[in-house]
């Protein structure tokens, strides 16, 4: 259907068309010109966004969690912590900042790790941590195997405990040979042969020969220094017994061999055991002996030790006793096969006979020609006259024999 007719004045002018095509161009470009001017003007007037953040926010951050390490205050934070520092791409750091700090740790670790970085000096009597007892708590217990422990009464010595009177002498009877045996010389080791001929003409065996034993640091440095002189090789309880001494800081190894660590001393005794009945000799060894045979040898750790001690033992030898007890005394040493020639040796038996050694199986008046009355007038001399700076051991008034 065709349209109806258009009035007159709505027929646009020849032209009219190009013209209104012209001023829709023209505005379309002015308008966009003034929009490029306008996100200009805002680009010039906003700051420009960092792409990354600097390190001086990551020093902030990890010097308080270094604070806290240091104070073991805080508790470990959770990884959650600080979401949006994880979603940041931090640029490289050198080396000498720590980029990765760890969360505080515990007191108790922080005390470890001090302890594991600070050097630590040794003395002699701490050098492997041996335990320190009395002798009462070193007598209440029974090892089956070595034990070495430092004494609460003096921790200069040493005591070693066996489990048998054949494992101490394994480990100690060539010791006693070389420094205190009448039959074996002064300057050489005996051989596995020689000890036990040694052995067999004083009427013992391995385990009878001696019931306890004790050394200051010099003679047992030079009891191994004769061993390497004549190429010898030690047995594997010698050499156990040096590895302990070493251990425990009495010896100390150096280029030219073994040497002292200052004023030590050890002693040995052993634990309980019941007689072989296919010896003739007799290896029992119950509690009161076993009692006696520490206290004796602890008084002899007393004398390397303790030089007031030593002082008053040998006034006690040359005042208190007469010649004719000096010479019971040495008769009786001699006969159980002590060098009498050595006086300090002498001597150093002596105070521990007759004040320490409460076994009267071991030791009692008759044995040497004396009266019970004798030999109480003589201990009770001995303790009068010990000086306050002598006694100082909690244990040194051993009980009355028994």
């Amino acid at each position: 259907m065709p349209s109806p007719s258009t009035p007159e004045s709505r027929v646009p002018a020849p032209g009219a068309h190009r013209k209104d095509r012209l001023l829709r161009w023209i505005l379309a470009a002015v308008a966009a010109t003034l929009v490029a001017l306008l996100a200009a003007l805002i680009a010039w007037q906003s700051p420009p966004r960092p792409e990354a953040p600097t390190p001086q926010p990551v020093q902030r951050q990890s010097q308080p969690q270094a604070q806290s390490q240091q104070n073991a205050q805080p508790q470990p934070q959770p990884q959650q912590a600080q979401p949006q520092a994880k979603s940041q791409v931090r640029p490289p750091v050198p080396p000498q900042v720590p980029t990765q700090v760890q969360p505080p740790v515990p007191a108790p670790m922080q005390a470890q790790a001090l302890t594991r970085s600070l050097p630590v000096a040794i003395s002699p009597p701490q050098a492997a941590s041996a335990a320190l007892l009395t002798l009462p708590e070193l007598l209440a217990g029974h090892s089956a195997d070595w034990r070495a422990v430092r004494l609460r009464e003096n921790p200069l010595v040493l005591a070693i405990e066996f489990p048998s009177l054949a494992a101490q002498g394994a480990a100690m009877n060539r010791v006693a040979a070389l420094l205190e045996k009448a039959d074996a010389p002064r300057d050489r080791v005996l051989t596995d042969r020689e000890l036990a001929a040694l052995i067999a003409r004083a009427g013992d065996n391995a385990q009878t020969f001696y019931q306890g034993h004790d050394y200051d640091g010099e003679g047992l440095a030079r009891f191994f220094a004769q061993v390497r002189k004549q190429g010898l090789a030690l047995n594997p309880p010698e050499e156990r017994l040096r590895r302990t001494l070493l251990d425990h800081g009495l010896l100390a190894e150096t280029a030219t061999g073994l040497r002292p660590q200052g004023t030590q001393a050890v002693i040995s005794f052993t634990s309980t055991q019941a007689d072989d009945p296919t010896t003739p000799a007799d290896e029992t060894v119950d509690e009161r002996r076993r009692d006696s045979v520490l206290r004796h040898e602890y008084s002899h750790g007393r004398f390397f030790t303790r030089p007031a001690y030593r002082e008053h033992c040998r006034r006690f030898w040359r005042e208190i006793l007469n010649e004719p007890q000096r010479e019971a005394m040495r008769r009786f040493l001699a006969g159980i096969g002590y060098d009498r020639s050595n006086e300090e040796l002498m001597l150093n038996e002596t105070q521990a006979l007759l004040m320490h050694t409460p076994d009267t199986r071991a030791f009692n008046a008759q044995a040497v020609g004396w009266t019970e009355a004798t030999l109480a007038d003589l201990r009770s001399r001995f303790w009068r006259s010990l000086p306050a700076d002598a006694d100082d051991s909690a244990g040194g008034r051993p009980p009355a024999g028994r």
